[in-house]
């Protein structure tokens, strides 16, 4: 059948796939978005399985928007929209973070650099790429800490790992500007 959708400025395309062993539809869909060098696609599917074509794409159409939302574990299409990756300056720092990825995984590190985007840690905590992480950042002249509700870690070196920011509520990202506004009049 093949339902589209327009969501923030992302194009979701389901295209169902008909499982005949068991008779029904798979969840399968595109997200693409218009980016300089071209429009950016990336495939996404689930396990699960539904007794109609068209039930498979209103439910693809829902979940293409709660992965654009970030709120599907692992998956994210943050960076489709970037020219490049290093399109955010980068501010070396020393700010001390408090991260969490479940109930059971609680750590502490040092952010080494800055963007509006993400950063990078040191860590003694053994992380893998792709978990999810809610980020605490200590910086200095904030009352209370920054908040990343959610962030992505794109690589592991050591005990030096990336992360990518997906989810900030409006109020934390005008802190964090404030914070990388002040970073941009620190002499060099």
């Amino acid at each position: 059948m093949g339902k589209k959708a327009e969501y923030k400025g992302y194009t979701i395309e389901s295209a169902p796939h008909h499982e005949a062993n068991w008779g029904k539809w798979g969840l399968h869909i595109f997200i693409s978005v218009q980016h300089p060098r071209g429009i950016q696609t990336r495939e996404f599917s689930s396990d699960v399985l539904y007794a109609t074509e068209e039930e498979a794409d209103v439910h693809g159409i829902t979940f293409g928007q709660r992965v654009i939302d970030g709120k599907v574990a692992g998956w994210t299409v943050w960076d489709m929209k970037s020219q490049d990756r290093r399109t955010t300056p980068r501010f070396k720092v020393q700010f001390r973070t408090t991260f969490c990825a479940s109930p059971k995984l609680d750590g502490t590190g040092i952010i080494l650099d800055l963007s509006a985007g993400g950063c990078r840690v040191e860590s003694s905590v053994a992380l893998t790429p792709g978990m999810s992480l809610e980020l605490r950042m200590y910086a200095p002249n904030l009352e209370w800490p920054l908040m990343i509700e959610a962030s992505t870690v794109q690589w592991i070196s050591g005990q030096m790992f990336g992360v990518a920011f997906f989810r900030i509520t409006e109020s934390e990202r005008q802190r964090l500007e404030q914070v990388i506004t002040s970073l941009m009049t620190l002499p060099a």
